[in-house]
């Protein structure tokens, strides 16, 4: 299944990729709607990046997913693919596109279960799930942004080591 996701964030797209760009953010963005837990992350995104999490599913059922980064490209967009869950397939673009001072923040998801969790009609199940999850997740990084939090966390991207 696939989702596509857009807000507009009153913030320039070097500082919504800069806040992006460290993991240590989700649990900024999931703050008070979705416990989520880092486990294991690095300082920046970067291709090859893992990030850990652990989630609660129907609100205390804990969960470990995994990510690893597969795209960076800054300020533009950056992407991963899960590589532990639940889904036979997972993959998440972040893209960044400017608009003035403003930018528009696009997620677009490929979300598949496998046949033996429900496939298709188990999809129909947790959309609505994904769904309100970033519709929450942009009203918080709005929010996050008009209270300066966006500006305050955003990273100074570094290259990773293996590009210095």
């Amino acid at each position: 299944m696939h989702f596509c996701f857009e807000h507009v964030v009153p913030v320039t797209r070097e500082q919504v990729f800069g806040f992006f760009a460290n993991p240590e953010r989700l649990e900024l963005l999931h703050g008070g709607w979705s416990r989520i837990r880092l486990l294991k992350h690095e300082i920046q995104v970067h291709v090859g990046a893992e990030t850990w999490v652990e989630v609660s599913v129907a609100g205390f059922v804990p969960m470990v997913l995994g990510f690893q980064h597969t795209q960076f490209e800054p300020p533009t967009r950056f992407g991963e693919e899960a590589i532990h869950g639940p889904f036979s397939k997972f993959s998440h673009i972040h893209e960044f596109i400017a608009q003035d001072e403003s930018t528009l923040v696009r997620d677009l998801l490929q979300v598949c279960l496998p046949w033996h969790s429900g496939g298709e009609t188990g999809m129909r199940l947790v959309a609505p799930t994904i769904r309100r999850m970033f519709h929450d997740r942009a009203e918080a990084l709005i929010r996050l942004a008009r209270n300066g939090a966006v500006t305050s966390c955003s990273l100074q991207l570094v290259p990773p080591q293996n590009e210095i």
